[in-house]
């Protein structure tokens, strides 16, 4: 393939694929219960004066540029009036049942990814559009919610897609349409090609899915290596990975590569909470329990190490992955040391609805 449109590929015929995204979900479901919120910049997250991160904001408070994972502190200076909540997760998790229980009336084929997204297999049907703009209206009737739809022959262009037109919008992209909707994209907008990954690509001048595609796959191999052919793929829009409705994942993790390596032990600590609320979040989202963590450090000198603890009982909060992390991440005894890398997993995973026992945190706190 060069920079012209190829010929379409065969796998782009097969399926149709809908990506629904709840639009600043926890925002969104903070101002349904709460009518009185509702036009105001609203942050969910921890307290501007502990440390406290940014889970979501409002568009009312992205405007002000406020973003997921920015220090509370930050996005306070950005926005003064911002109104600050704590997640309440209970609720969410609540609205995200009313919501997969109206996706489950359009099709079988359903991989939730996550409390606030889901990819729905409509291949059978006649007119994916008119399904995503059903579930739209349904969604937004019946939960006082909305959604943005992408749809698309795969996974990965329906998820872009449904990005385009946020908030309460739809986006739609044919097979013949692949190729050069692809093309002017950043590569960091290709699902799970991340900052080293994209920096690496830079240092050869590639930034778009255009230049990879100018580049050549046989470039990308040899520069990247054999691993990297699925970027030029993504890069085609070729993406035929199957909707996983049985998921069951294996461990769940964040971990963050920092631009400069960090000394201070206080810029530490304050990276491994901040670390450790995405994982809290991400734990949340998709309702499971654990009974393993994992702190992964890497020095400036790319040697890496992990510590781990496991238990016999399930946990899932806050204060239990604060508090192992924590006592883990001491264990290295790193304060002397730079770092360039902080990760923080958990593994042993099942879906909370599935415990049938006492928690951790009964009996640890």
């Amino acid at each position: 393939m060069n920079g012209t449109n190829p010929e379409i590929h065969y796998s782009l015929l097969k399926r149709k694929i809908i990506h629904i995204d709840l639009d600043a979900f926890f925002a969104a479901v903070e101002s349904r219960n709460n009518p009185k919120l509702k036009g105001k910049p609203l942050i969910i997250g921890g307290s501007p004066s502990s440390r406290g991160v940014v889970c979501t904001a409002s568009y009312e408070a992205r405007k002000f540029g406020i973003k997921s994972a920015m220090a509370s502190s930050q996005a306070l200076k950005l926005c003064p009036h911002a109104i600050f909540l704590k997640p309440n997760f209970e609720s969410y998790k609540n609205a995200s049942r009313e919501v997969f229980k109206i996706l489950s009336t359009y099709s079988e084929l359903i991989e939730p990814m996550s409390m606030d997204e889901a990819y729905i297999d409509v291949s059978e049907s006649k007119n994916a559009t008119e399904i995503a703009e059903n579930i739209r209206k349904k969604i937004q009737n019946l939960t006082q919610l909305t959604a943005s739809a992408g749809i698309a022959p795969n996974k990965m262009v329906a998820k872009i897609a449904s990005d385009i037109n946020k908030p309460n919008g739809i986006a739609i992209v044919k097979p013949h349409q692949v190729f050069n909707f692809m093309q002017p994209l950043l590569i960091k907008k290709i699902p799970f090609v991340g900052p080293v990954t994209t920096k690496k690509f830079a240092d050869f001048n590639i930034y778009t899915c255009a230049d990879v595609i100018l580049a050549g796959k046989d470039f990308i191999i040899n520069k990247f290596g054999s691993s990297s052919e699925w970027v030029y793929q993504r890069a085609c829009g070729i993406d035929e990975s199957p909707l996983e409705t049985t998921q069951i994942r294996k461990s769940l993790g964040e971990e963050e590569t920092f631009p400069k390596d960090i000394f201070r032990m206080e810029h530490k600590l304050f990276e491994l909470n901040r670390i450790i609320l995405n994982l809290f979040i991400n734990i949340n989202k998709k309702n499971l329990a654990a009974k393993t963590i994992t702190v992964k450090i890497k020095y400036a000198n790319f040697t890496v190490k992990t510590k781990s603890k496991s238990y016999p009982l399930y946990f899932f909060e806050e204060e239990i992955i604060k508090k192992i992390a924590l006592e883990l991440f001491l264990e290295f005894k790193c304060d002397k040391e730079p770092l360039r890398l902080i990760g923080v997993s958990i593994s042993n995973l099942i879906d909370k609805s599935e415990m049938k026992q006492t928690t951790l945190f009964d009996n640890y706190i």
